[in-house]
């Protein structure tokens, strides 16, 4: 029995693998070269929503992590975190309407097979049946190694910019003013979000990048985002590959985009509290608190109100 289920596994994480940049190259066959990259470069004026009075100063895009099934989040901590932020920092828009993990922002649940995907998402909440549901991890997680993947990546993270920037003009982002773009990916869509930011900032938005407990590559975006802000806890293992797994972040690789952009400032990596990188005391816990008595949830929240803040101000000064 145990064979038998170890061989379906094995199975399963190969049939995965295959897939995940099969995905990206497929979009991208079906699309002339130029097509794509104009409709990128030209953004659809048009708007559903209400314009906003006085206009929002920074728009911030949030991407899932691993966990996540769909573009619109069933996870109620993490929009009570997009609430908070929301609130406390009025003047910023916030969407958070995309799939980081599919490349025409279609949901696993938004599939033939979502039968299947929906089960697993449902499993997620049971402990006896996580080892199960770790699958839909383990999916997405190998889009995030797309992604950082220098052959596959640009495809991918240009069909995730794509998707962004309709979510931004879905939220009213006007593109001939250009406000400053705020991407928070979290654990896997860390990447994701560094990856698609070369794209989003060659439409001459000012572009910054929040990772929380992301998996970073050196990514070639470095070169073109304004900042990249690393906020993790200190119990959050699943951070550390980043630096690990990616020759370009090892500090033997002086001229690689993530080294210069330390050495040019661009990076700030800030510990923010003892979260682990999921489950109970990760980043959006409301229950656990640090020393001072301050909840992991607050500890994340005020670290990107605080990012916002900068990033206004330097758009001022500048």
């Amino acid at each position: 029995m145990i064979p038998t289920l170890l061989t379906g596994a094995l199975v399963l994480v190969l049939v995965f693998a295959l897939l995940a940049p099969l995905e990206s190259l497929r979009w991208w066959s079906r699309r002339r070269d130029a097509a794509v990259l104009d409709a990128l470069a030209r953004p659809d004026a048009r708007s559903t929503a209400p314009a906003r009075t006085p206009a929002p100063r920074a728009y911030l895009v949030y991407l899932s992590g691993i966990g996540a099934v769909d573009g619109v989040t069933d996870s109620r901590r993490e929009r009570a975190v997009l609430a908070e932020i929301a609130e406390r920092v009025p003047d910023v828009a916030v969407t958070a309407d995309v799939f980081p993990y599919a490349v025409e922002n279609r949901g696993l649940t938004q599939r033939a097979t979502t039968w299947f995907w929906g089960r697993l998402q449902r499993w997620q909440r049971v402990p006896v049946a996580s080892l199960a549901s770790n699958l839909i991890n383990l999916r997405n997680a190998l889009r995030v190694l797309v992604s950082a993947d220098p052959r596959y990546g640009p495809t991918y993270n240009l069909a995730v910019a794509h998707e962004i920037a309709e979510s931004l003009t879905r939220r009213g982002y006007d593109w001939e003013r250009r406000p400053p773009v705020v991407v928070v990916g979290y654990s896997g869509g860390g990447q994701i979000a560094l990856g698609s930011a070369w794209y989003l900032a060659g439409l001459g938005a000012p572009v910054s990048v929040v990772s929380i407990g992301g998996v970073l590559s050196d990514d070639p975006a470095l070169d073109r985002v304004q900042h990249l802000w690393h906020l993790y806890g200190a119990r959050d293992r699943m951070q550390l590959l980043g630096p690990l797994l990616f020759p370009g972040r090892w500090p033997t690789s002086r001229f690689s985009a993530w080294q210069q952009a330390v050495h040019a400032g661009r990076v700030t990596t800030r510990r923010i509290g003892p979260m682990r990188h999921m489950g109970g005391r990760d980043y959006f816990d409301r229950h656990h608190t640090d020393a001072d008595g301050t909840s992991y949830r607050r500890l994340t929240v005020d670290a990107i109100v605080e990012v916002l803040g900068t990033v206004g101000a330097t758009r001022a000064a500048g």
